[in-house]
């Protein structure tokens, strides 16, 4: 065996889940970050976990609302979701220069998710561990939204590309 980077491990292991991060923004509309690291934690009661670069605009978001919604884009929104991934949203209203259309979620969670999404998962942040230059959100999950009509994408060879399983 050879030594590797992680960065070419990622690309070994492909495909990977990829999902949104819907967060609350001060004007009250919302934000969408792509985020491939997330992971479930706990069925009874339920738990997800996701992380987030320490200095993104989205970890800013949900550090001070604690609230967010991990959503599974389907295949419909494929670029629309590499493309949230390649800008901030301290710069660009993504929801509307992609021209994404929002479902609602529950008024106890108060955000939105992009339409187009397999699943979404109402999160409320229990807790948050620092890890290098990433924090790790612990959230305990309320309602889960399910389309069966929905493709689920994956992040392929890294992230380079978006696509549902052949």
């Amino acid at each position: 065996m050879k030594k590797i980077t992680m960065t070419d491990a990622l690309k070994e292991t492909s495909p990977h889940p990829v999902s949104l991060i819907s967060s609350l923004r001060p004007d009250g509309s919302t934000n969408l970050a792509a985020v491939s690291w997330w992971t479930y934690l706990e069925s009874e009661p339920s738990y997800i976990g996701f992380t987030m670069w320490d200095k993104s605009y989205t970890c800013e978001l949900v550090f001070k609302s604690g609230k967010a919604v991990l959503s599974i884009p389907g295949e419909a929104i494929a670029d629309i979701t590499l493309k949230c991934g390649t800008v901030s949203g301290r710069d660009v209203d993504k929801v509307k220069e992609f021209g994404i259309e929002m479902a609602e979620t529950s008024e106890s969670c108060g955000l939105k998710f992009p339409v187009h999404s397999r699943l979404a998962f109402e999160c409320t942040v229990e807790n948050k561990v620092e890890v290098g230059e990433c924090y790790f959100f612990i959230c305990k999950v309320g309602d889960i939204y399910f389309d069966e009509n929905e493709k689920q994408i994956f992040a392929w060879g890294g992230s380079s590309t978006l696509a549902p399983m052949p």
